[in-house]
């Protein structure tokens, strides 16, 4: 629409030059030739002044959409920093969470410790006031527990693992049922002898021979020797059926201390 009033004005222009030619002619009474020069040499101009009111309008026209085109970049860039914005406050949010759930742990870690090292020693005490079957495989592992304790490669999750671990292993031995050997000093003398462990309710042990059968006193903590006639046969075959050499479902009768009132 400018482009289009910009070039009707240069045209009305010429028109009225044009005019002005002819009465300037008329009034010197010039030739026809001279008129027509004169109207030939307006035109030119007139096409020239036109070519260069063409250029700016194209440049005008360049001009305007390479504006209107930063404005849409300006808009999206807007756009896309309010989106900016968004995220970095929810990662800043993120962080924030991140910062005091490592503050809890450490708390956590804090109390753990300790926590770990009470049960440990109560484990340790437990253990050497429980039966004594396989007293020293027992304590070596609780041994290893404590050396991972004081081990700053290790972390507390592998500690907290390994006394639990532990824990579990002293859980499950009162459901066992095994015999297994074990050397001892019998009435004076070191014997091996196999021992029978029955859960957490009795320890019995016989000699290889045949011989001699003891079980463990709970009250005196000291292995006594058992009558031959009452508990010999009983302990030996509740051996073999620890061993899966006779049938589990074989009654026997064997030197069990009786339950004591809490």
């Amino acid at each position: 629409m400018i482009k289009h009033r910009v070039r009707t004005v240069v045209l009305s222009a010429v028109v009225a030059a044009g005019s002005l030619v002819l009465g300037t002619a008329a009034m010197g009474q010039t030739t026809l030739s001279e008129v027509l020069d004169e109207g030939i040499s307006a035109n030119q101009l007139a096409q020239e002044s036109q070519a260069r009111v063409n250029e700016i309008v194209d440049q005008t026209d360049r001009v305007i959409t390479e504006y209107k085109n930063v404005l849409k970049t300006v808009d999206g860039l807007k756009v896309y920093n309010a989106q900016m914005d968004r995220s970095i406050e929810r990662q800043m949010q993120a962080i924030q969470e991140l910062t005091d759930n490592i503050k809890n742990v450490t708390d956590i870690k804090r109390q753990v410790e300790p926590l770990l090292t009470r049960m440990v020693d109560g484990l340790e005490v437990f253990i050497r006031n429980d039966l004594p079957f396989r007293l020293e495989e027992r304590l070596a592992g609780l041994d290893r527990v404590k050396d991972l304790m004081t081990d700053p490669n290790v972390d507390a999750s592998e500690r907290f693992r390994s006394v639990f671990e532990l824990y579990q292993i002293e859980s499950d031995y009162g459901n066992v049922f095994q015999s297994y050997p074990q050397t001892m000093n019998v009435d004076g003398q070191e014997r091996i002898v196999d021992m029978l462990m029955v859960g957490r309710v009795a320890l019995l042990y016989q000699t290889t021979d045949g011989q001699i059968s003891g079980a463990y006193n709970k009250e005196t903590r000291q292995f006594e020797i058992v009558s031959a006639d009452d508990f010999q046969k009983a302990i030996n075959d509740s051996i073999k059926m620890a061993n899966q050499q006779i049938a589990q479902d074989t009654l026997v009768i064997l030197p069990i201390s009786a339950p004591e009132k809490q």
